[in-house]
């Protein structure tokens, strides 16, 4: 070594490498001076002299302030992003970013970058192509099953008929909302947004929900083979209650089940109040474009019964209190906890 300045590890910036923290929980950056902020940036995937990738830049960083004057603030005495942070350059922001004692709360360097990094991933996640063909394909699923005979809507064929109380398929989640849900979550990867693309069906009771599912299996309306059980959530009823309403009696199933329930479905979202109750799955679309390319394309799957559904229109079930519960955690995660005022003097 050179120097013995090359053995002062910065153990904070090493900790999303060898330790697994999110760089969203990072207090500060390691960037000394502009050069090594174009180094930094070079290296995260923009070339600071190509037009291109500067005009890509500045789309972000509108974008993030975008999110914060809209979605995030006001807050406490917060109402806006201040300038000189609203025109500042990406170096500039890099290097300040560096410098957290040269802040006053909120370190608004630290929280410009945290979601114009969110905003880069949510932003070149889209594909746009994919996202029609999959709509295109889940249309063609499940639309000609569904039909309105005397004022109730059924999905079925001629062997089988199951009354739903609401069909919906969510076409699209807007940029803001995956930004939300890129904040609070600890592992803030865009590509593991799954519900992009959804599709709700809610039956009148539990029974109707299992034959319901069963339905969608025997049709092909979806694939089991292309299930994703780490996001399988049985929150709606126990298998073995499951098993009793059908008169059955098999522990090789509910093992089989409890085995594959995987990280979310053993803890459910901390965000979903316990009310919010369903059966909840994730499949992988394959899909060929026009073009011939292929590429995978998840979306989500709700199975609600009618008495969850009503659980959700008030309380803390709600979508508006659920929203609620993970913008207070975005607020925390991009500025810590609010200061408190000595008030005694």
């Amino acid at each position: 070594m050179s120097s013995a300045a090359e053995l002062e590890i910065p153990w904070e910036m090493l900790e999303p490498l060898i330790g697994g923290r999110s760089v969203v929980d990072l207090r500060q950056l390691q960037l000394a001076d502009t050069d090594a902020a174009v180094r930094f940036l070079s290296a995260y995937g923009f070339n600071s002299d190509m037009q291109e990738d500067r005009q890509w830049m500045l789309l972000i960083h509108e974008r993030a302030i975008n999110y914060l004057d809209e979605w995030v603030l006001p807050w406490h005495h917060l109402e806006r992003v201040p300038e000189p942070y609203r025109s500042m350059p990406i170096e500039t922001l890099l290097v300040e970013a560096s410098r957290p004692g040269d802040h006053p709360w909120p370190n608004w360097p630290c929280v410009l970058l945290k979601v114009m990094h969110c905003a880069t991933h949510a932003l070149f996640s889209e594909d746009q192509e994919a996202h029609r063909f999959a709509l295109d394909s889940i249309r063609s699923r499940y639309l000609p099953f569904l039909f309105e005979q005397q004022g109730q809507q059924w999905i079925g064929d001629e062997r089988c008929k199951i009354p739903l109380v609401e069909f919906r398929i969510k076409e699209e989640k807007s940029f803001e909302r995956i930004m939300t849900k890129l904040l609070h979550k600890p592992g803030n990867l865009a590509s593991e947004v799954f519900d992009r693309l959804g599709v709700r069906l809610v039956t009148h009771d539990i029974f109707s929900a299992v034959l319901l599912i069963q339905f969608l299996r025997s049709r092909a309306i979806i694939m089991l083979a292309n299930q994703l059980p780490e996001r399988t959530r049985n929150s709606l009823a126990e298998l073995d209650e499951i098993h009793r309403l059908y008169g059955i009696s098999s522990s090789y199933i509910v093992e089989s089940a409890n085995e594959t329930m995987g990280q979310e479905g053993s803890r459910g979202n901390p965000f979903s109040d316990r009310t919010f109750r369903m059966f909840k799955f994730v499949e992988r679309l394959i899909l060929r474009m026009p073009s011939g390319r292929r590429c995978i394309y998840p979306y989500e799957i709700q199975v609600l019964d009618a008495n969850s559904l009503e659980a959700t229109s008030q309380g803390a079930a709600t979508h508006d209190a659920y929203e609620a519960r993970q913008m207070c955690r975005v607020r925390q995660r991009l500025f810590g906890h609010f200061p408190t005022v000595d008030v005694s003097h």
